[in-house]
């Protein structure tokens, strides 16, 4: 029984020891920092892609299609339609090659880059412009084009929705694509 006693006195001891010891720590509390919201920077467009200004008056204005694509050097595609997937009434292209033709008006997949230049397709269907691009610096500029065009994100997520109250834009960043709805 002493030797209980003893154990619980030498633990209790012990205890107080370790509990004492060290140096003496006070906690503050961290300074919140403002979180910055998405800063409207200007934006220079490339040069070798539709802007974002001027896609928006395509899409409001249908007339202007054909003068602003001469004018960056697209071609033309009517009725592209990828096999089982997506079907577009007018594919513009640029520094790409069209895909393999599977049926008689059917394609096997979306247009392929090329080496040369940026390569970048233009594809109206059913009440959307859709821009697509191949390289990443050529979609931050886009989605960076989005923002300076006053566009607020509205919802984010695997395709980040931007709105400015009457129009739409959802940039997919996976398929470094814009679409204007």
């Amino acid at each position: 029984m002493k030797k209980i006693v003893w154990i619980a006195l030498a633990t209790l001891v012990m205890v107080m020891t370790f509990n004492s010891c060290g140096t003496q720590q006070t906690t503050t509390q961290p300074t919140p920092t403002p979180v910055a919201s998405d800063s409207v920077v200007a934006v220079t467009p490339m040069a070798d892609v539709v802007s974002v200004v001027e896609a928006l008056d395509m899409f409001n204005h249908p007339e202007k299609v054909a003068p602003i694509m001469k004018k960056y050097g697209y071609k033309l595609k009517n009725n592209y339609e990828v096999y089982r997937l997506d079907k577009f009434s007018k594919m513009y292209y640029k520094n790409c090659s069209l895909a393999k033709l599977l049926t008689a008006d059917k394609y096997e997949d979306y247009p392929k880059p090329l080496r040369k230049g940026v390569s970048s397709y233009i594809a109206f269907k059913d009440g959307a412009l859709i821009i697509a691009v191949f390289n990443q610096s050529a979609y931050d500029n886009l989605v960076a084009q989005v923002k300076a065009a006053g566009f607020k994100l509205d919802m984010p997520g695997s395709e980040d929705i931007y709105t400015n109250g009457t129009r739409t834009i959802a940039c997919y960043k996976d398929g470094k694509s814009i679409r204007i709805q």
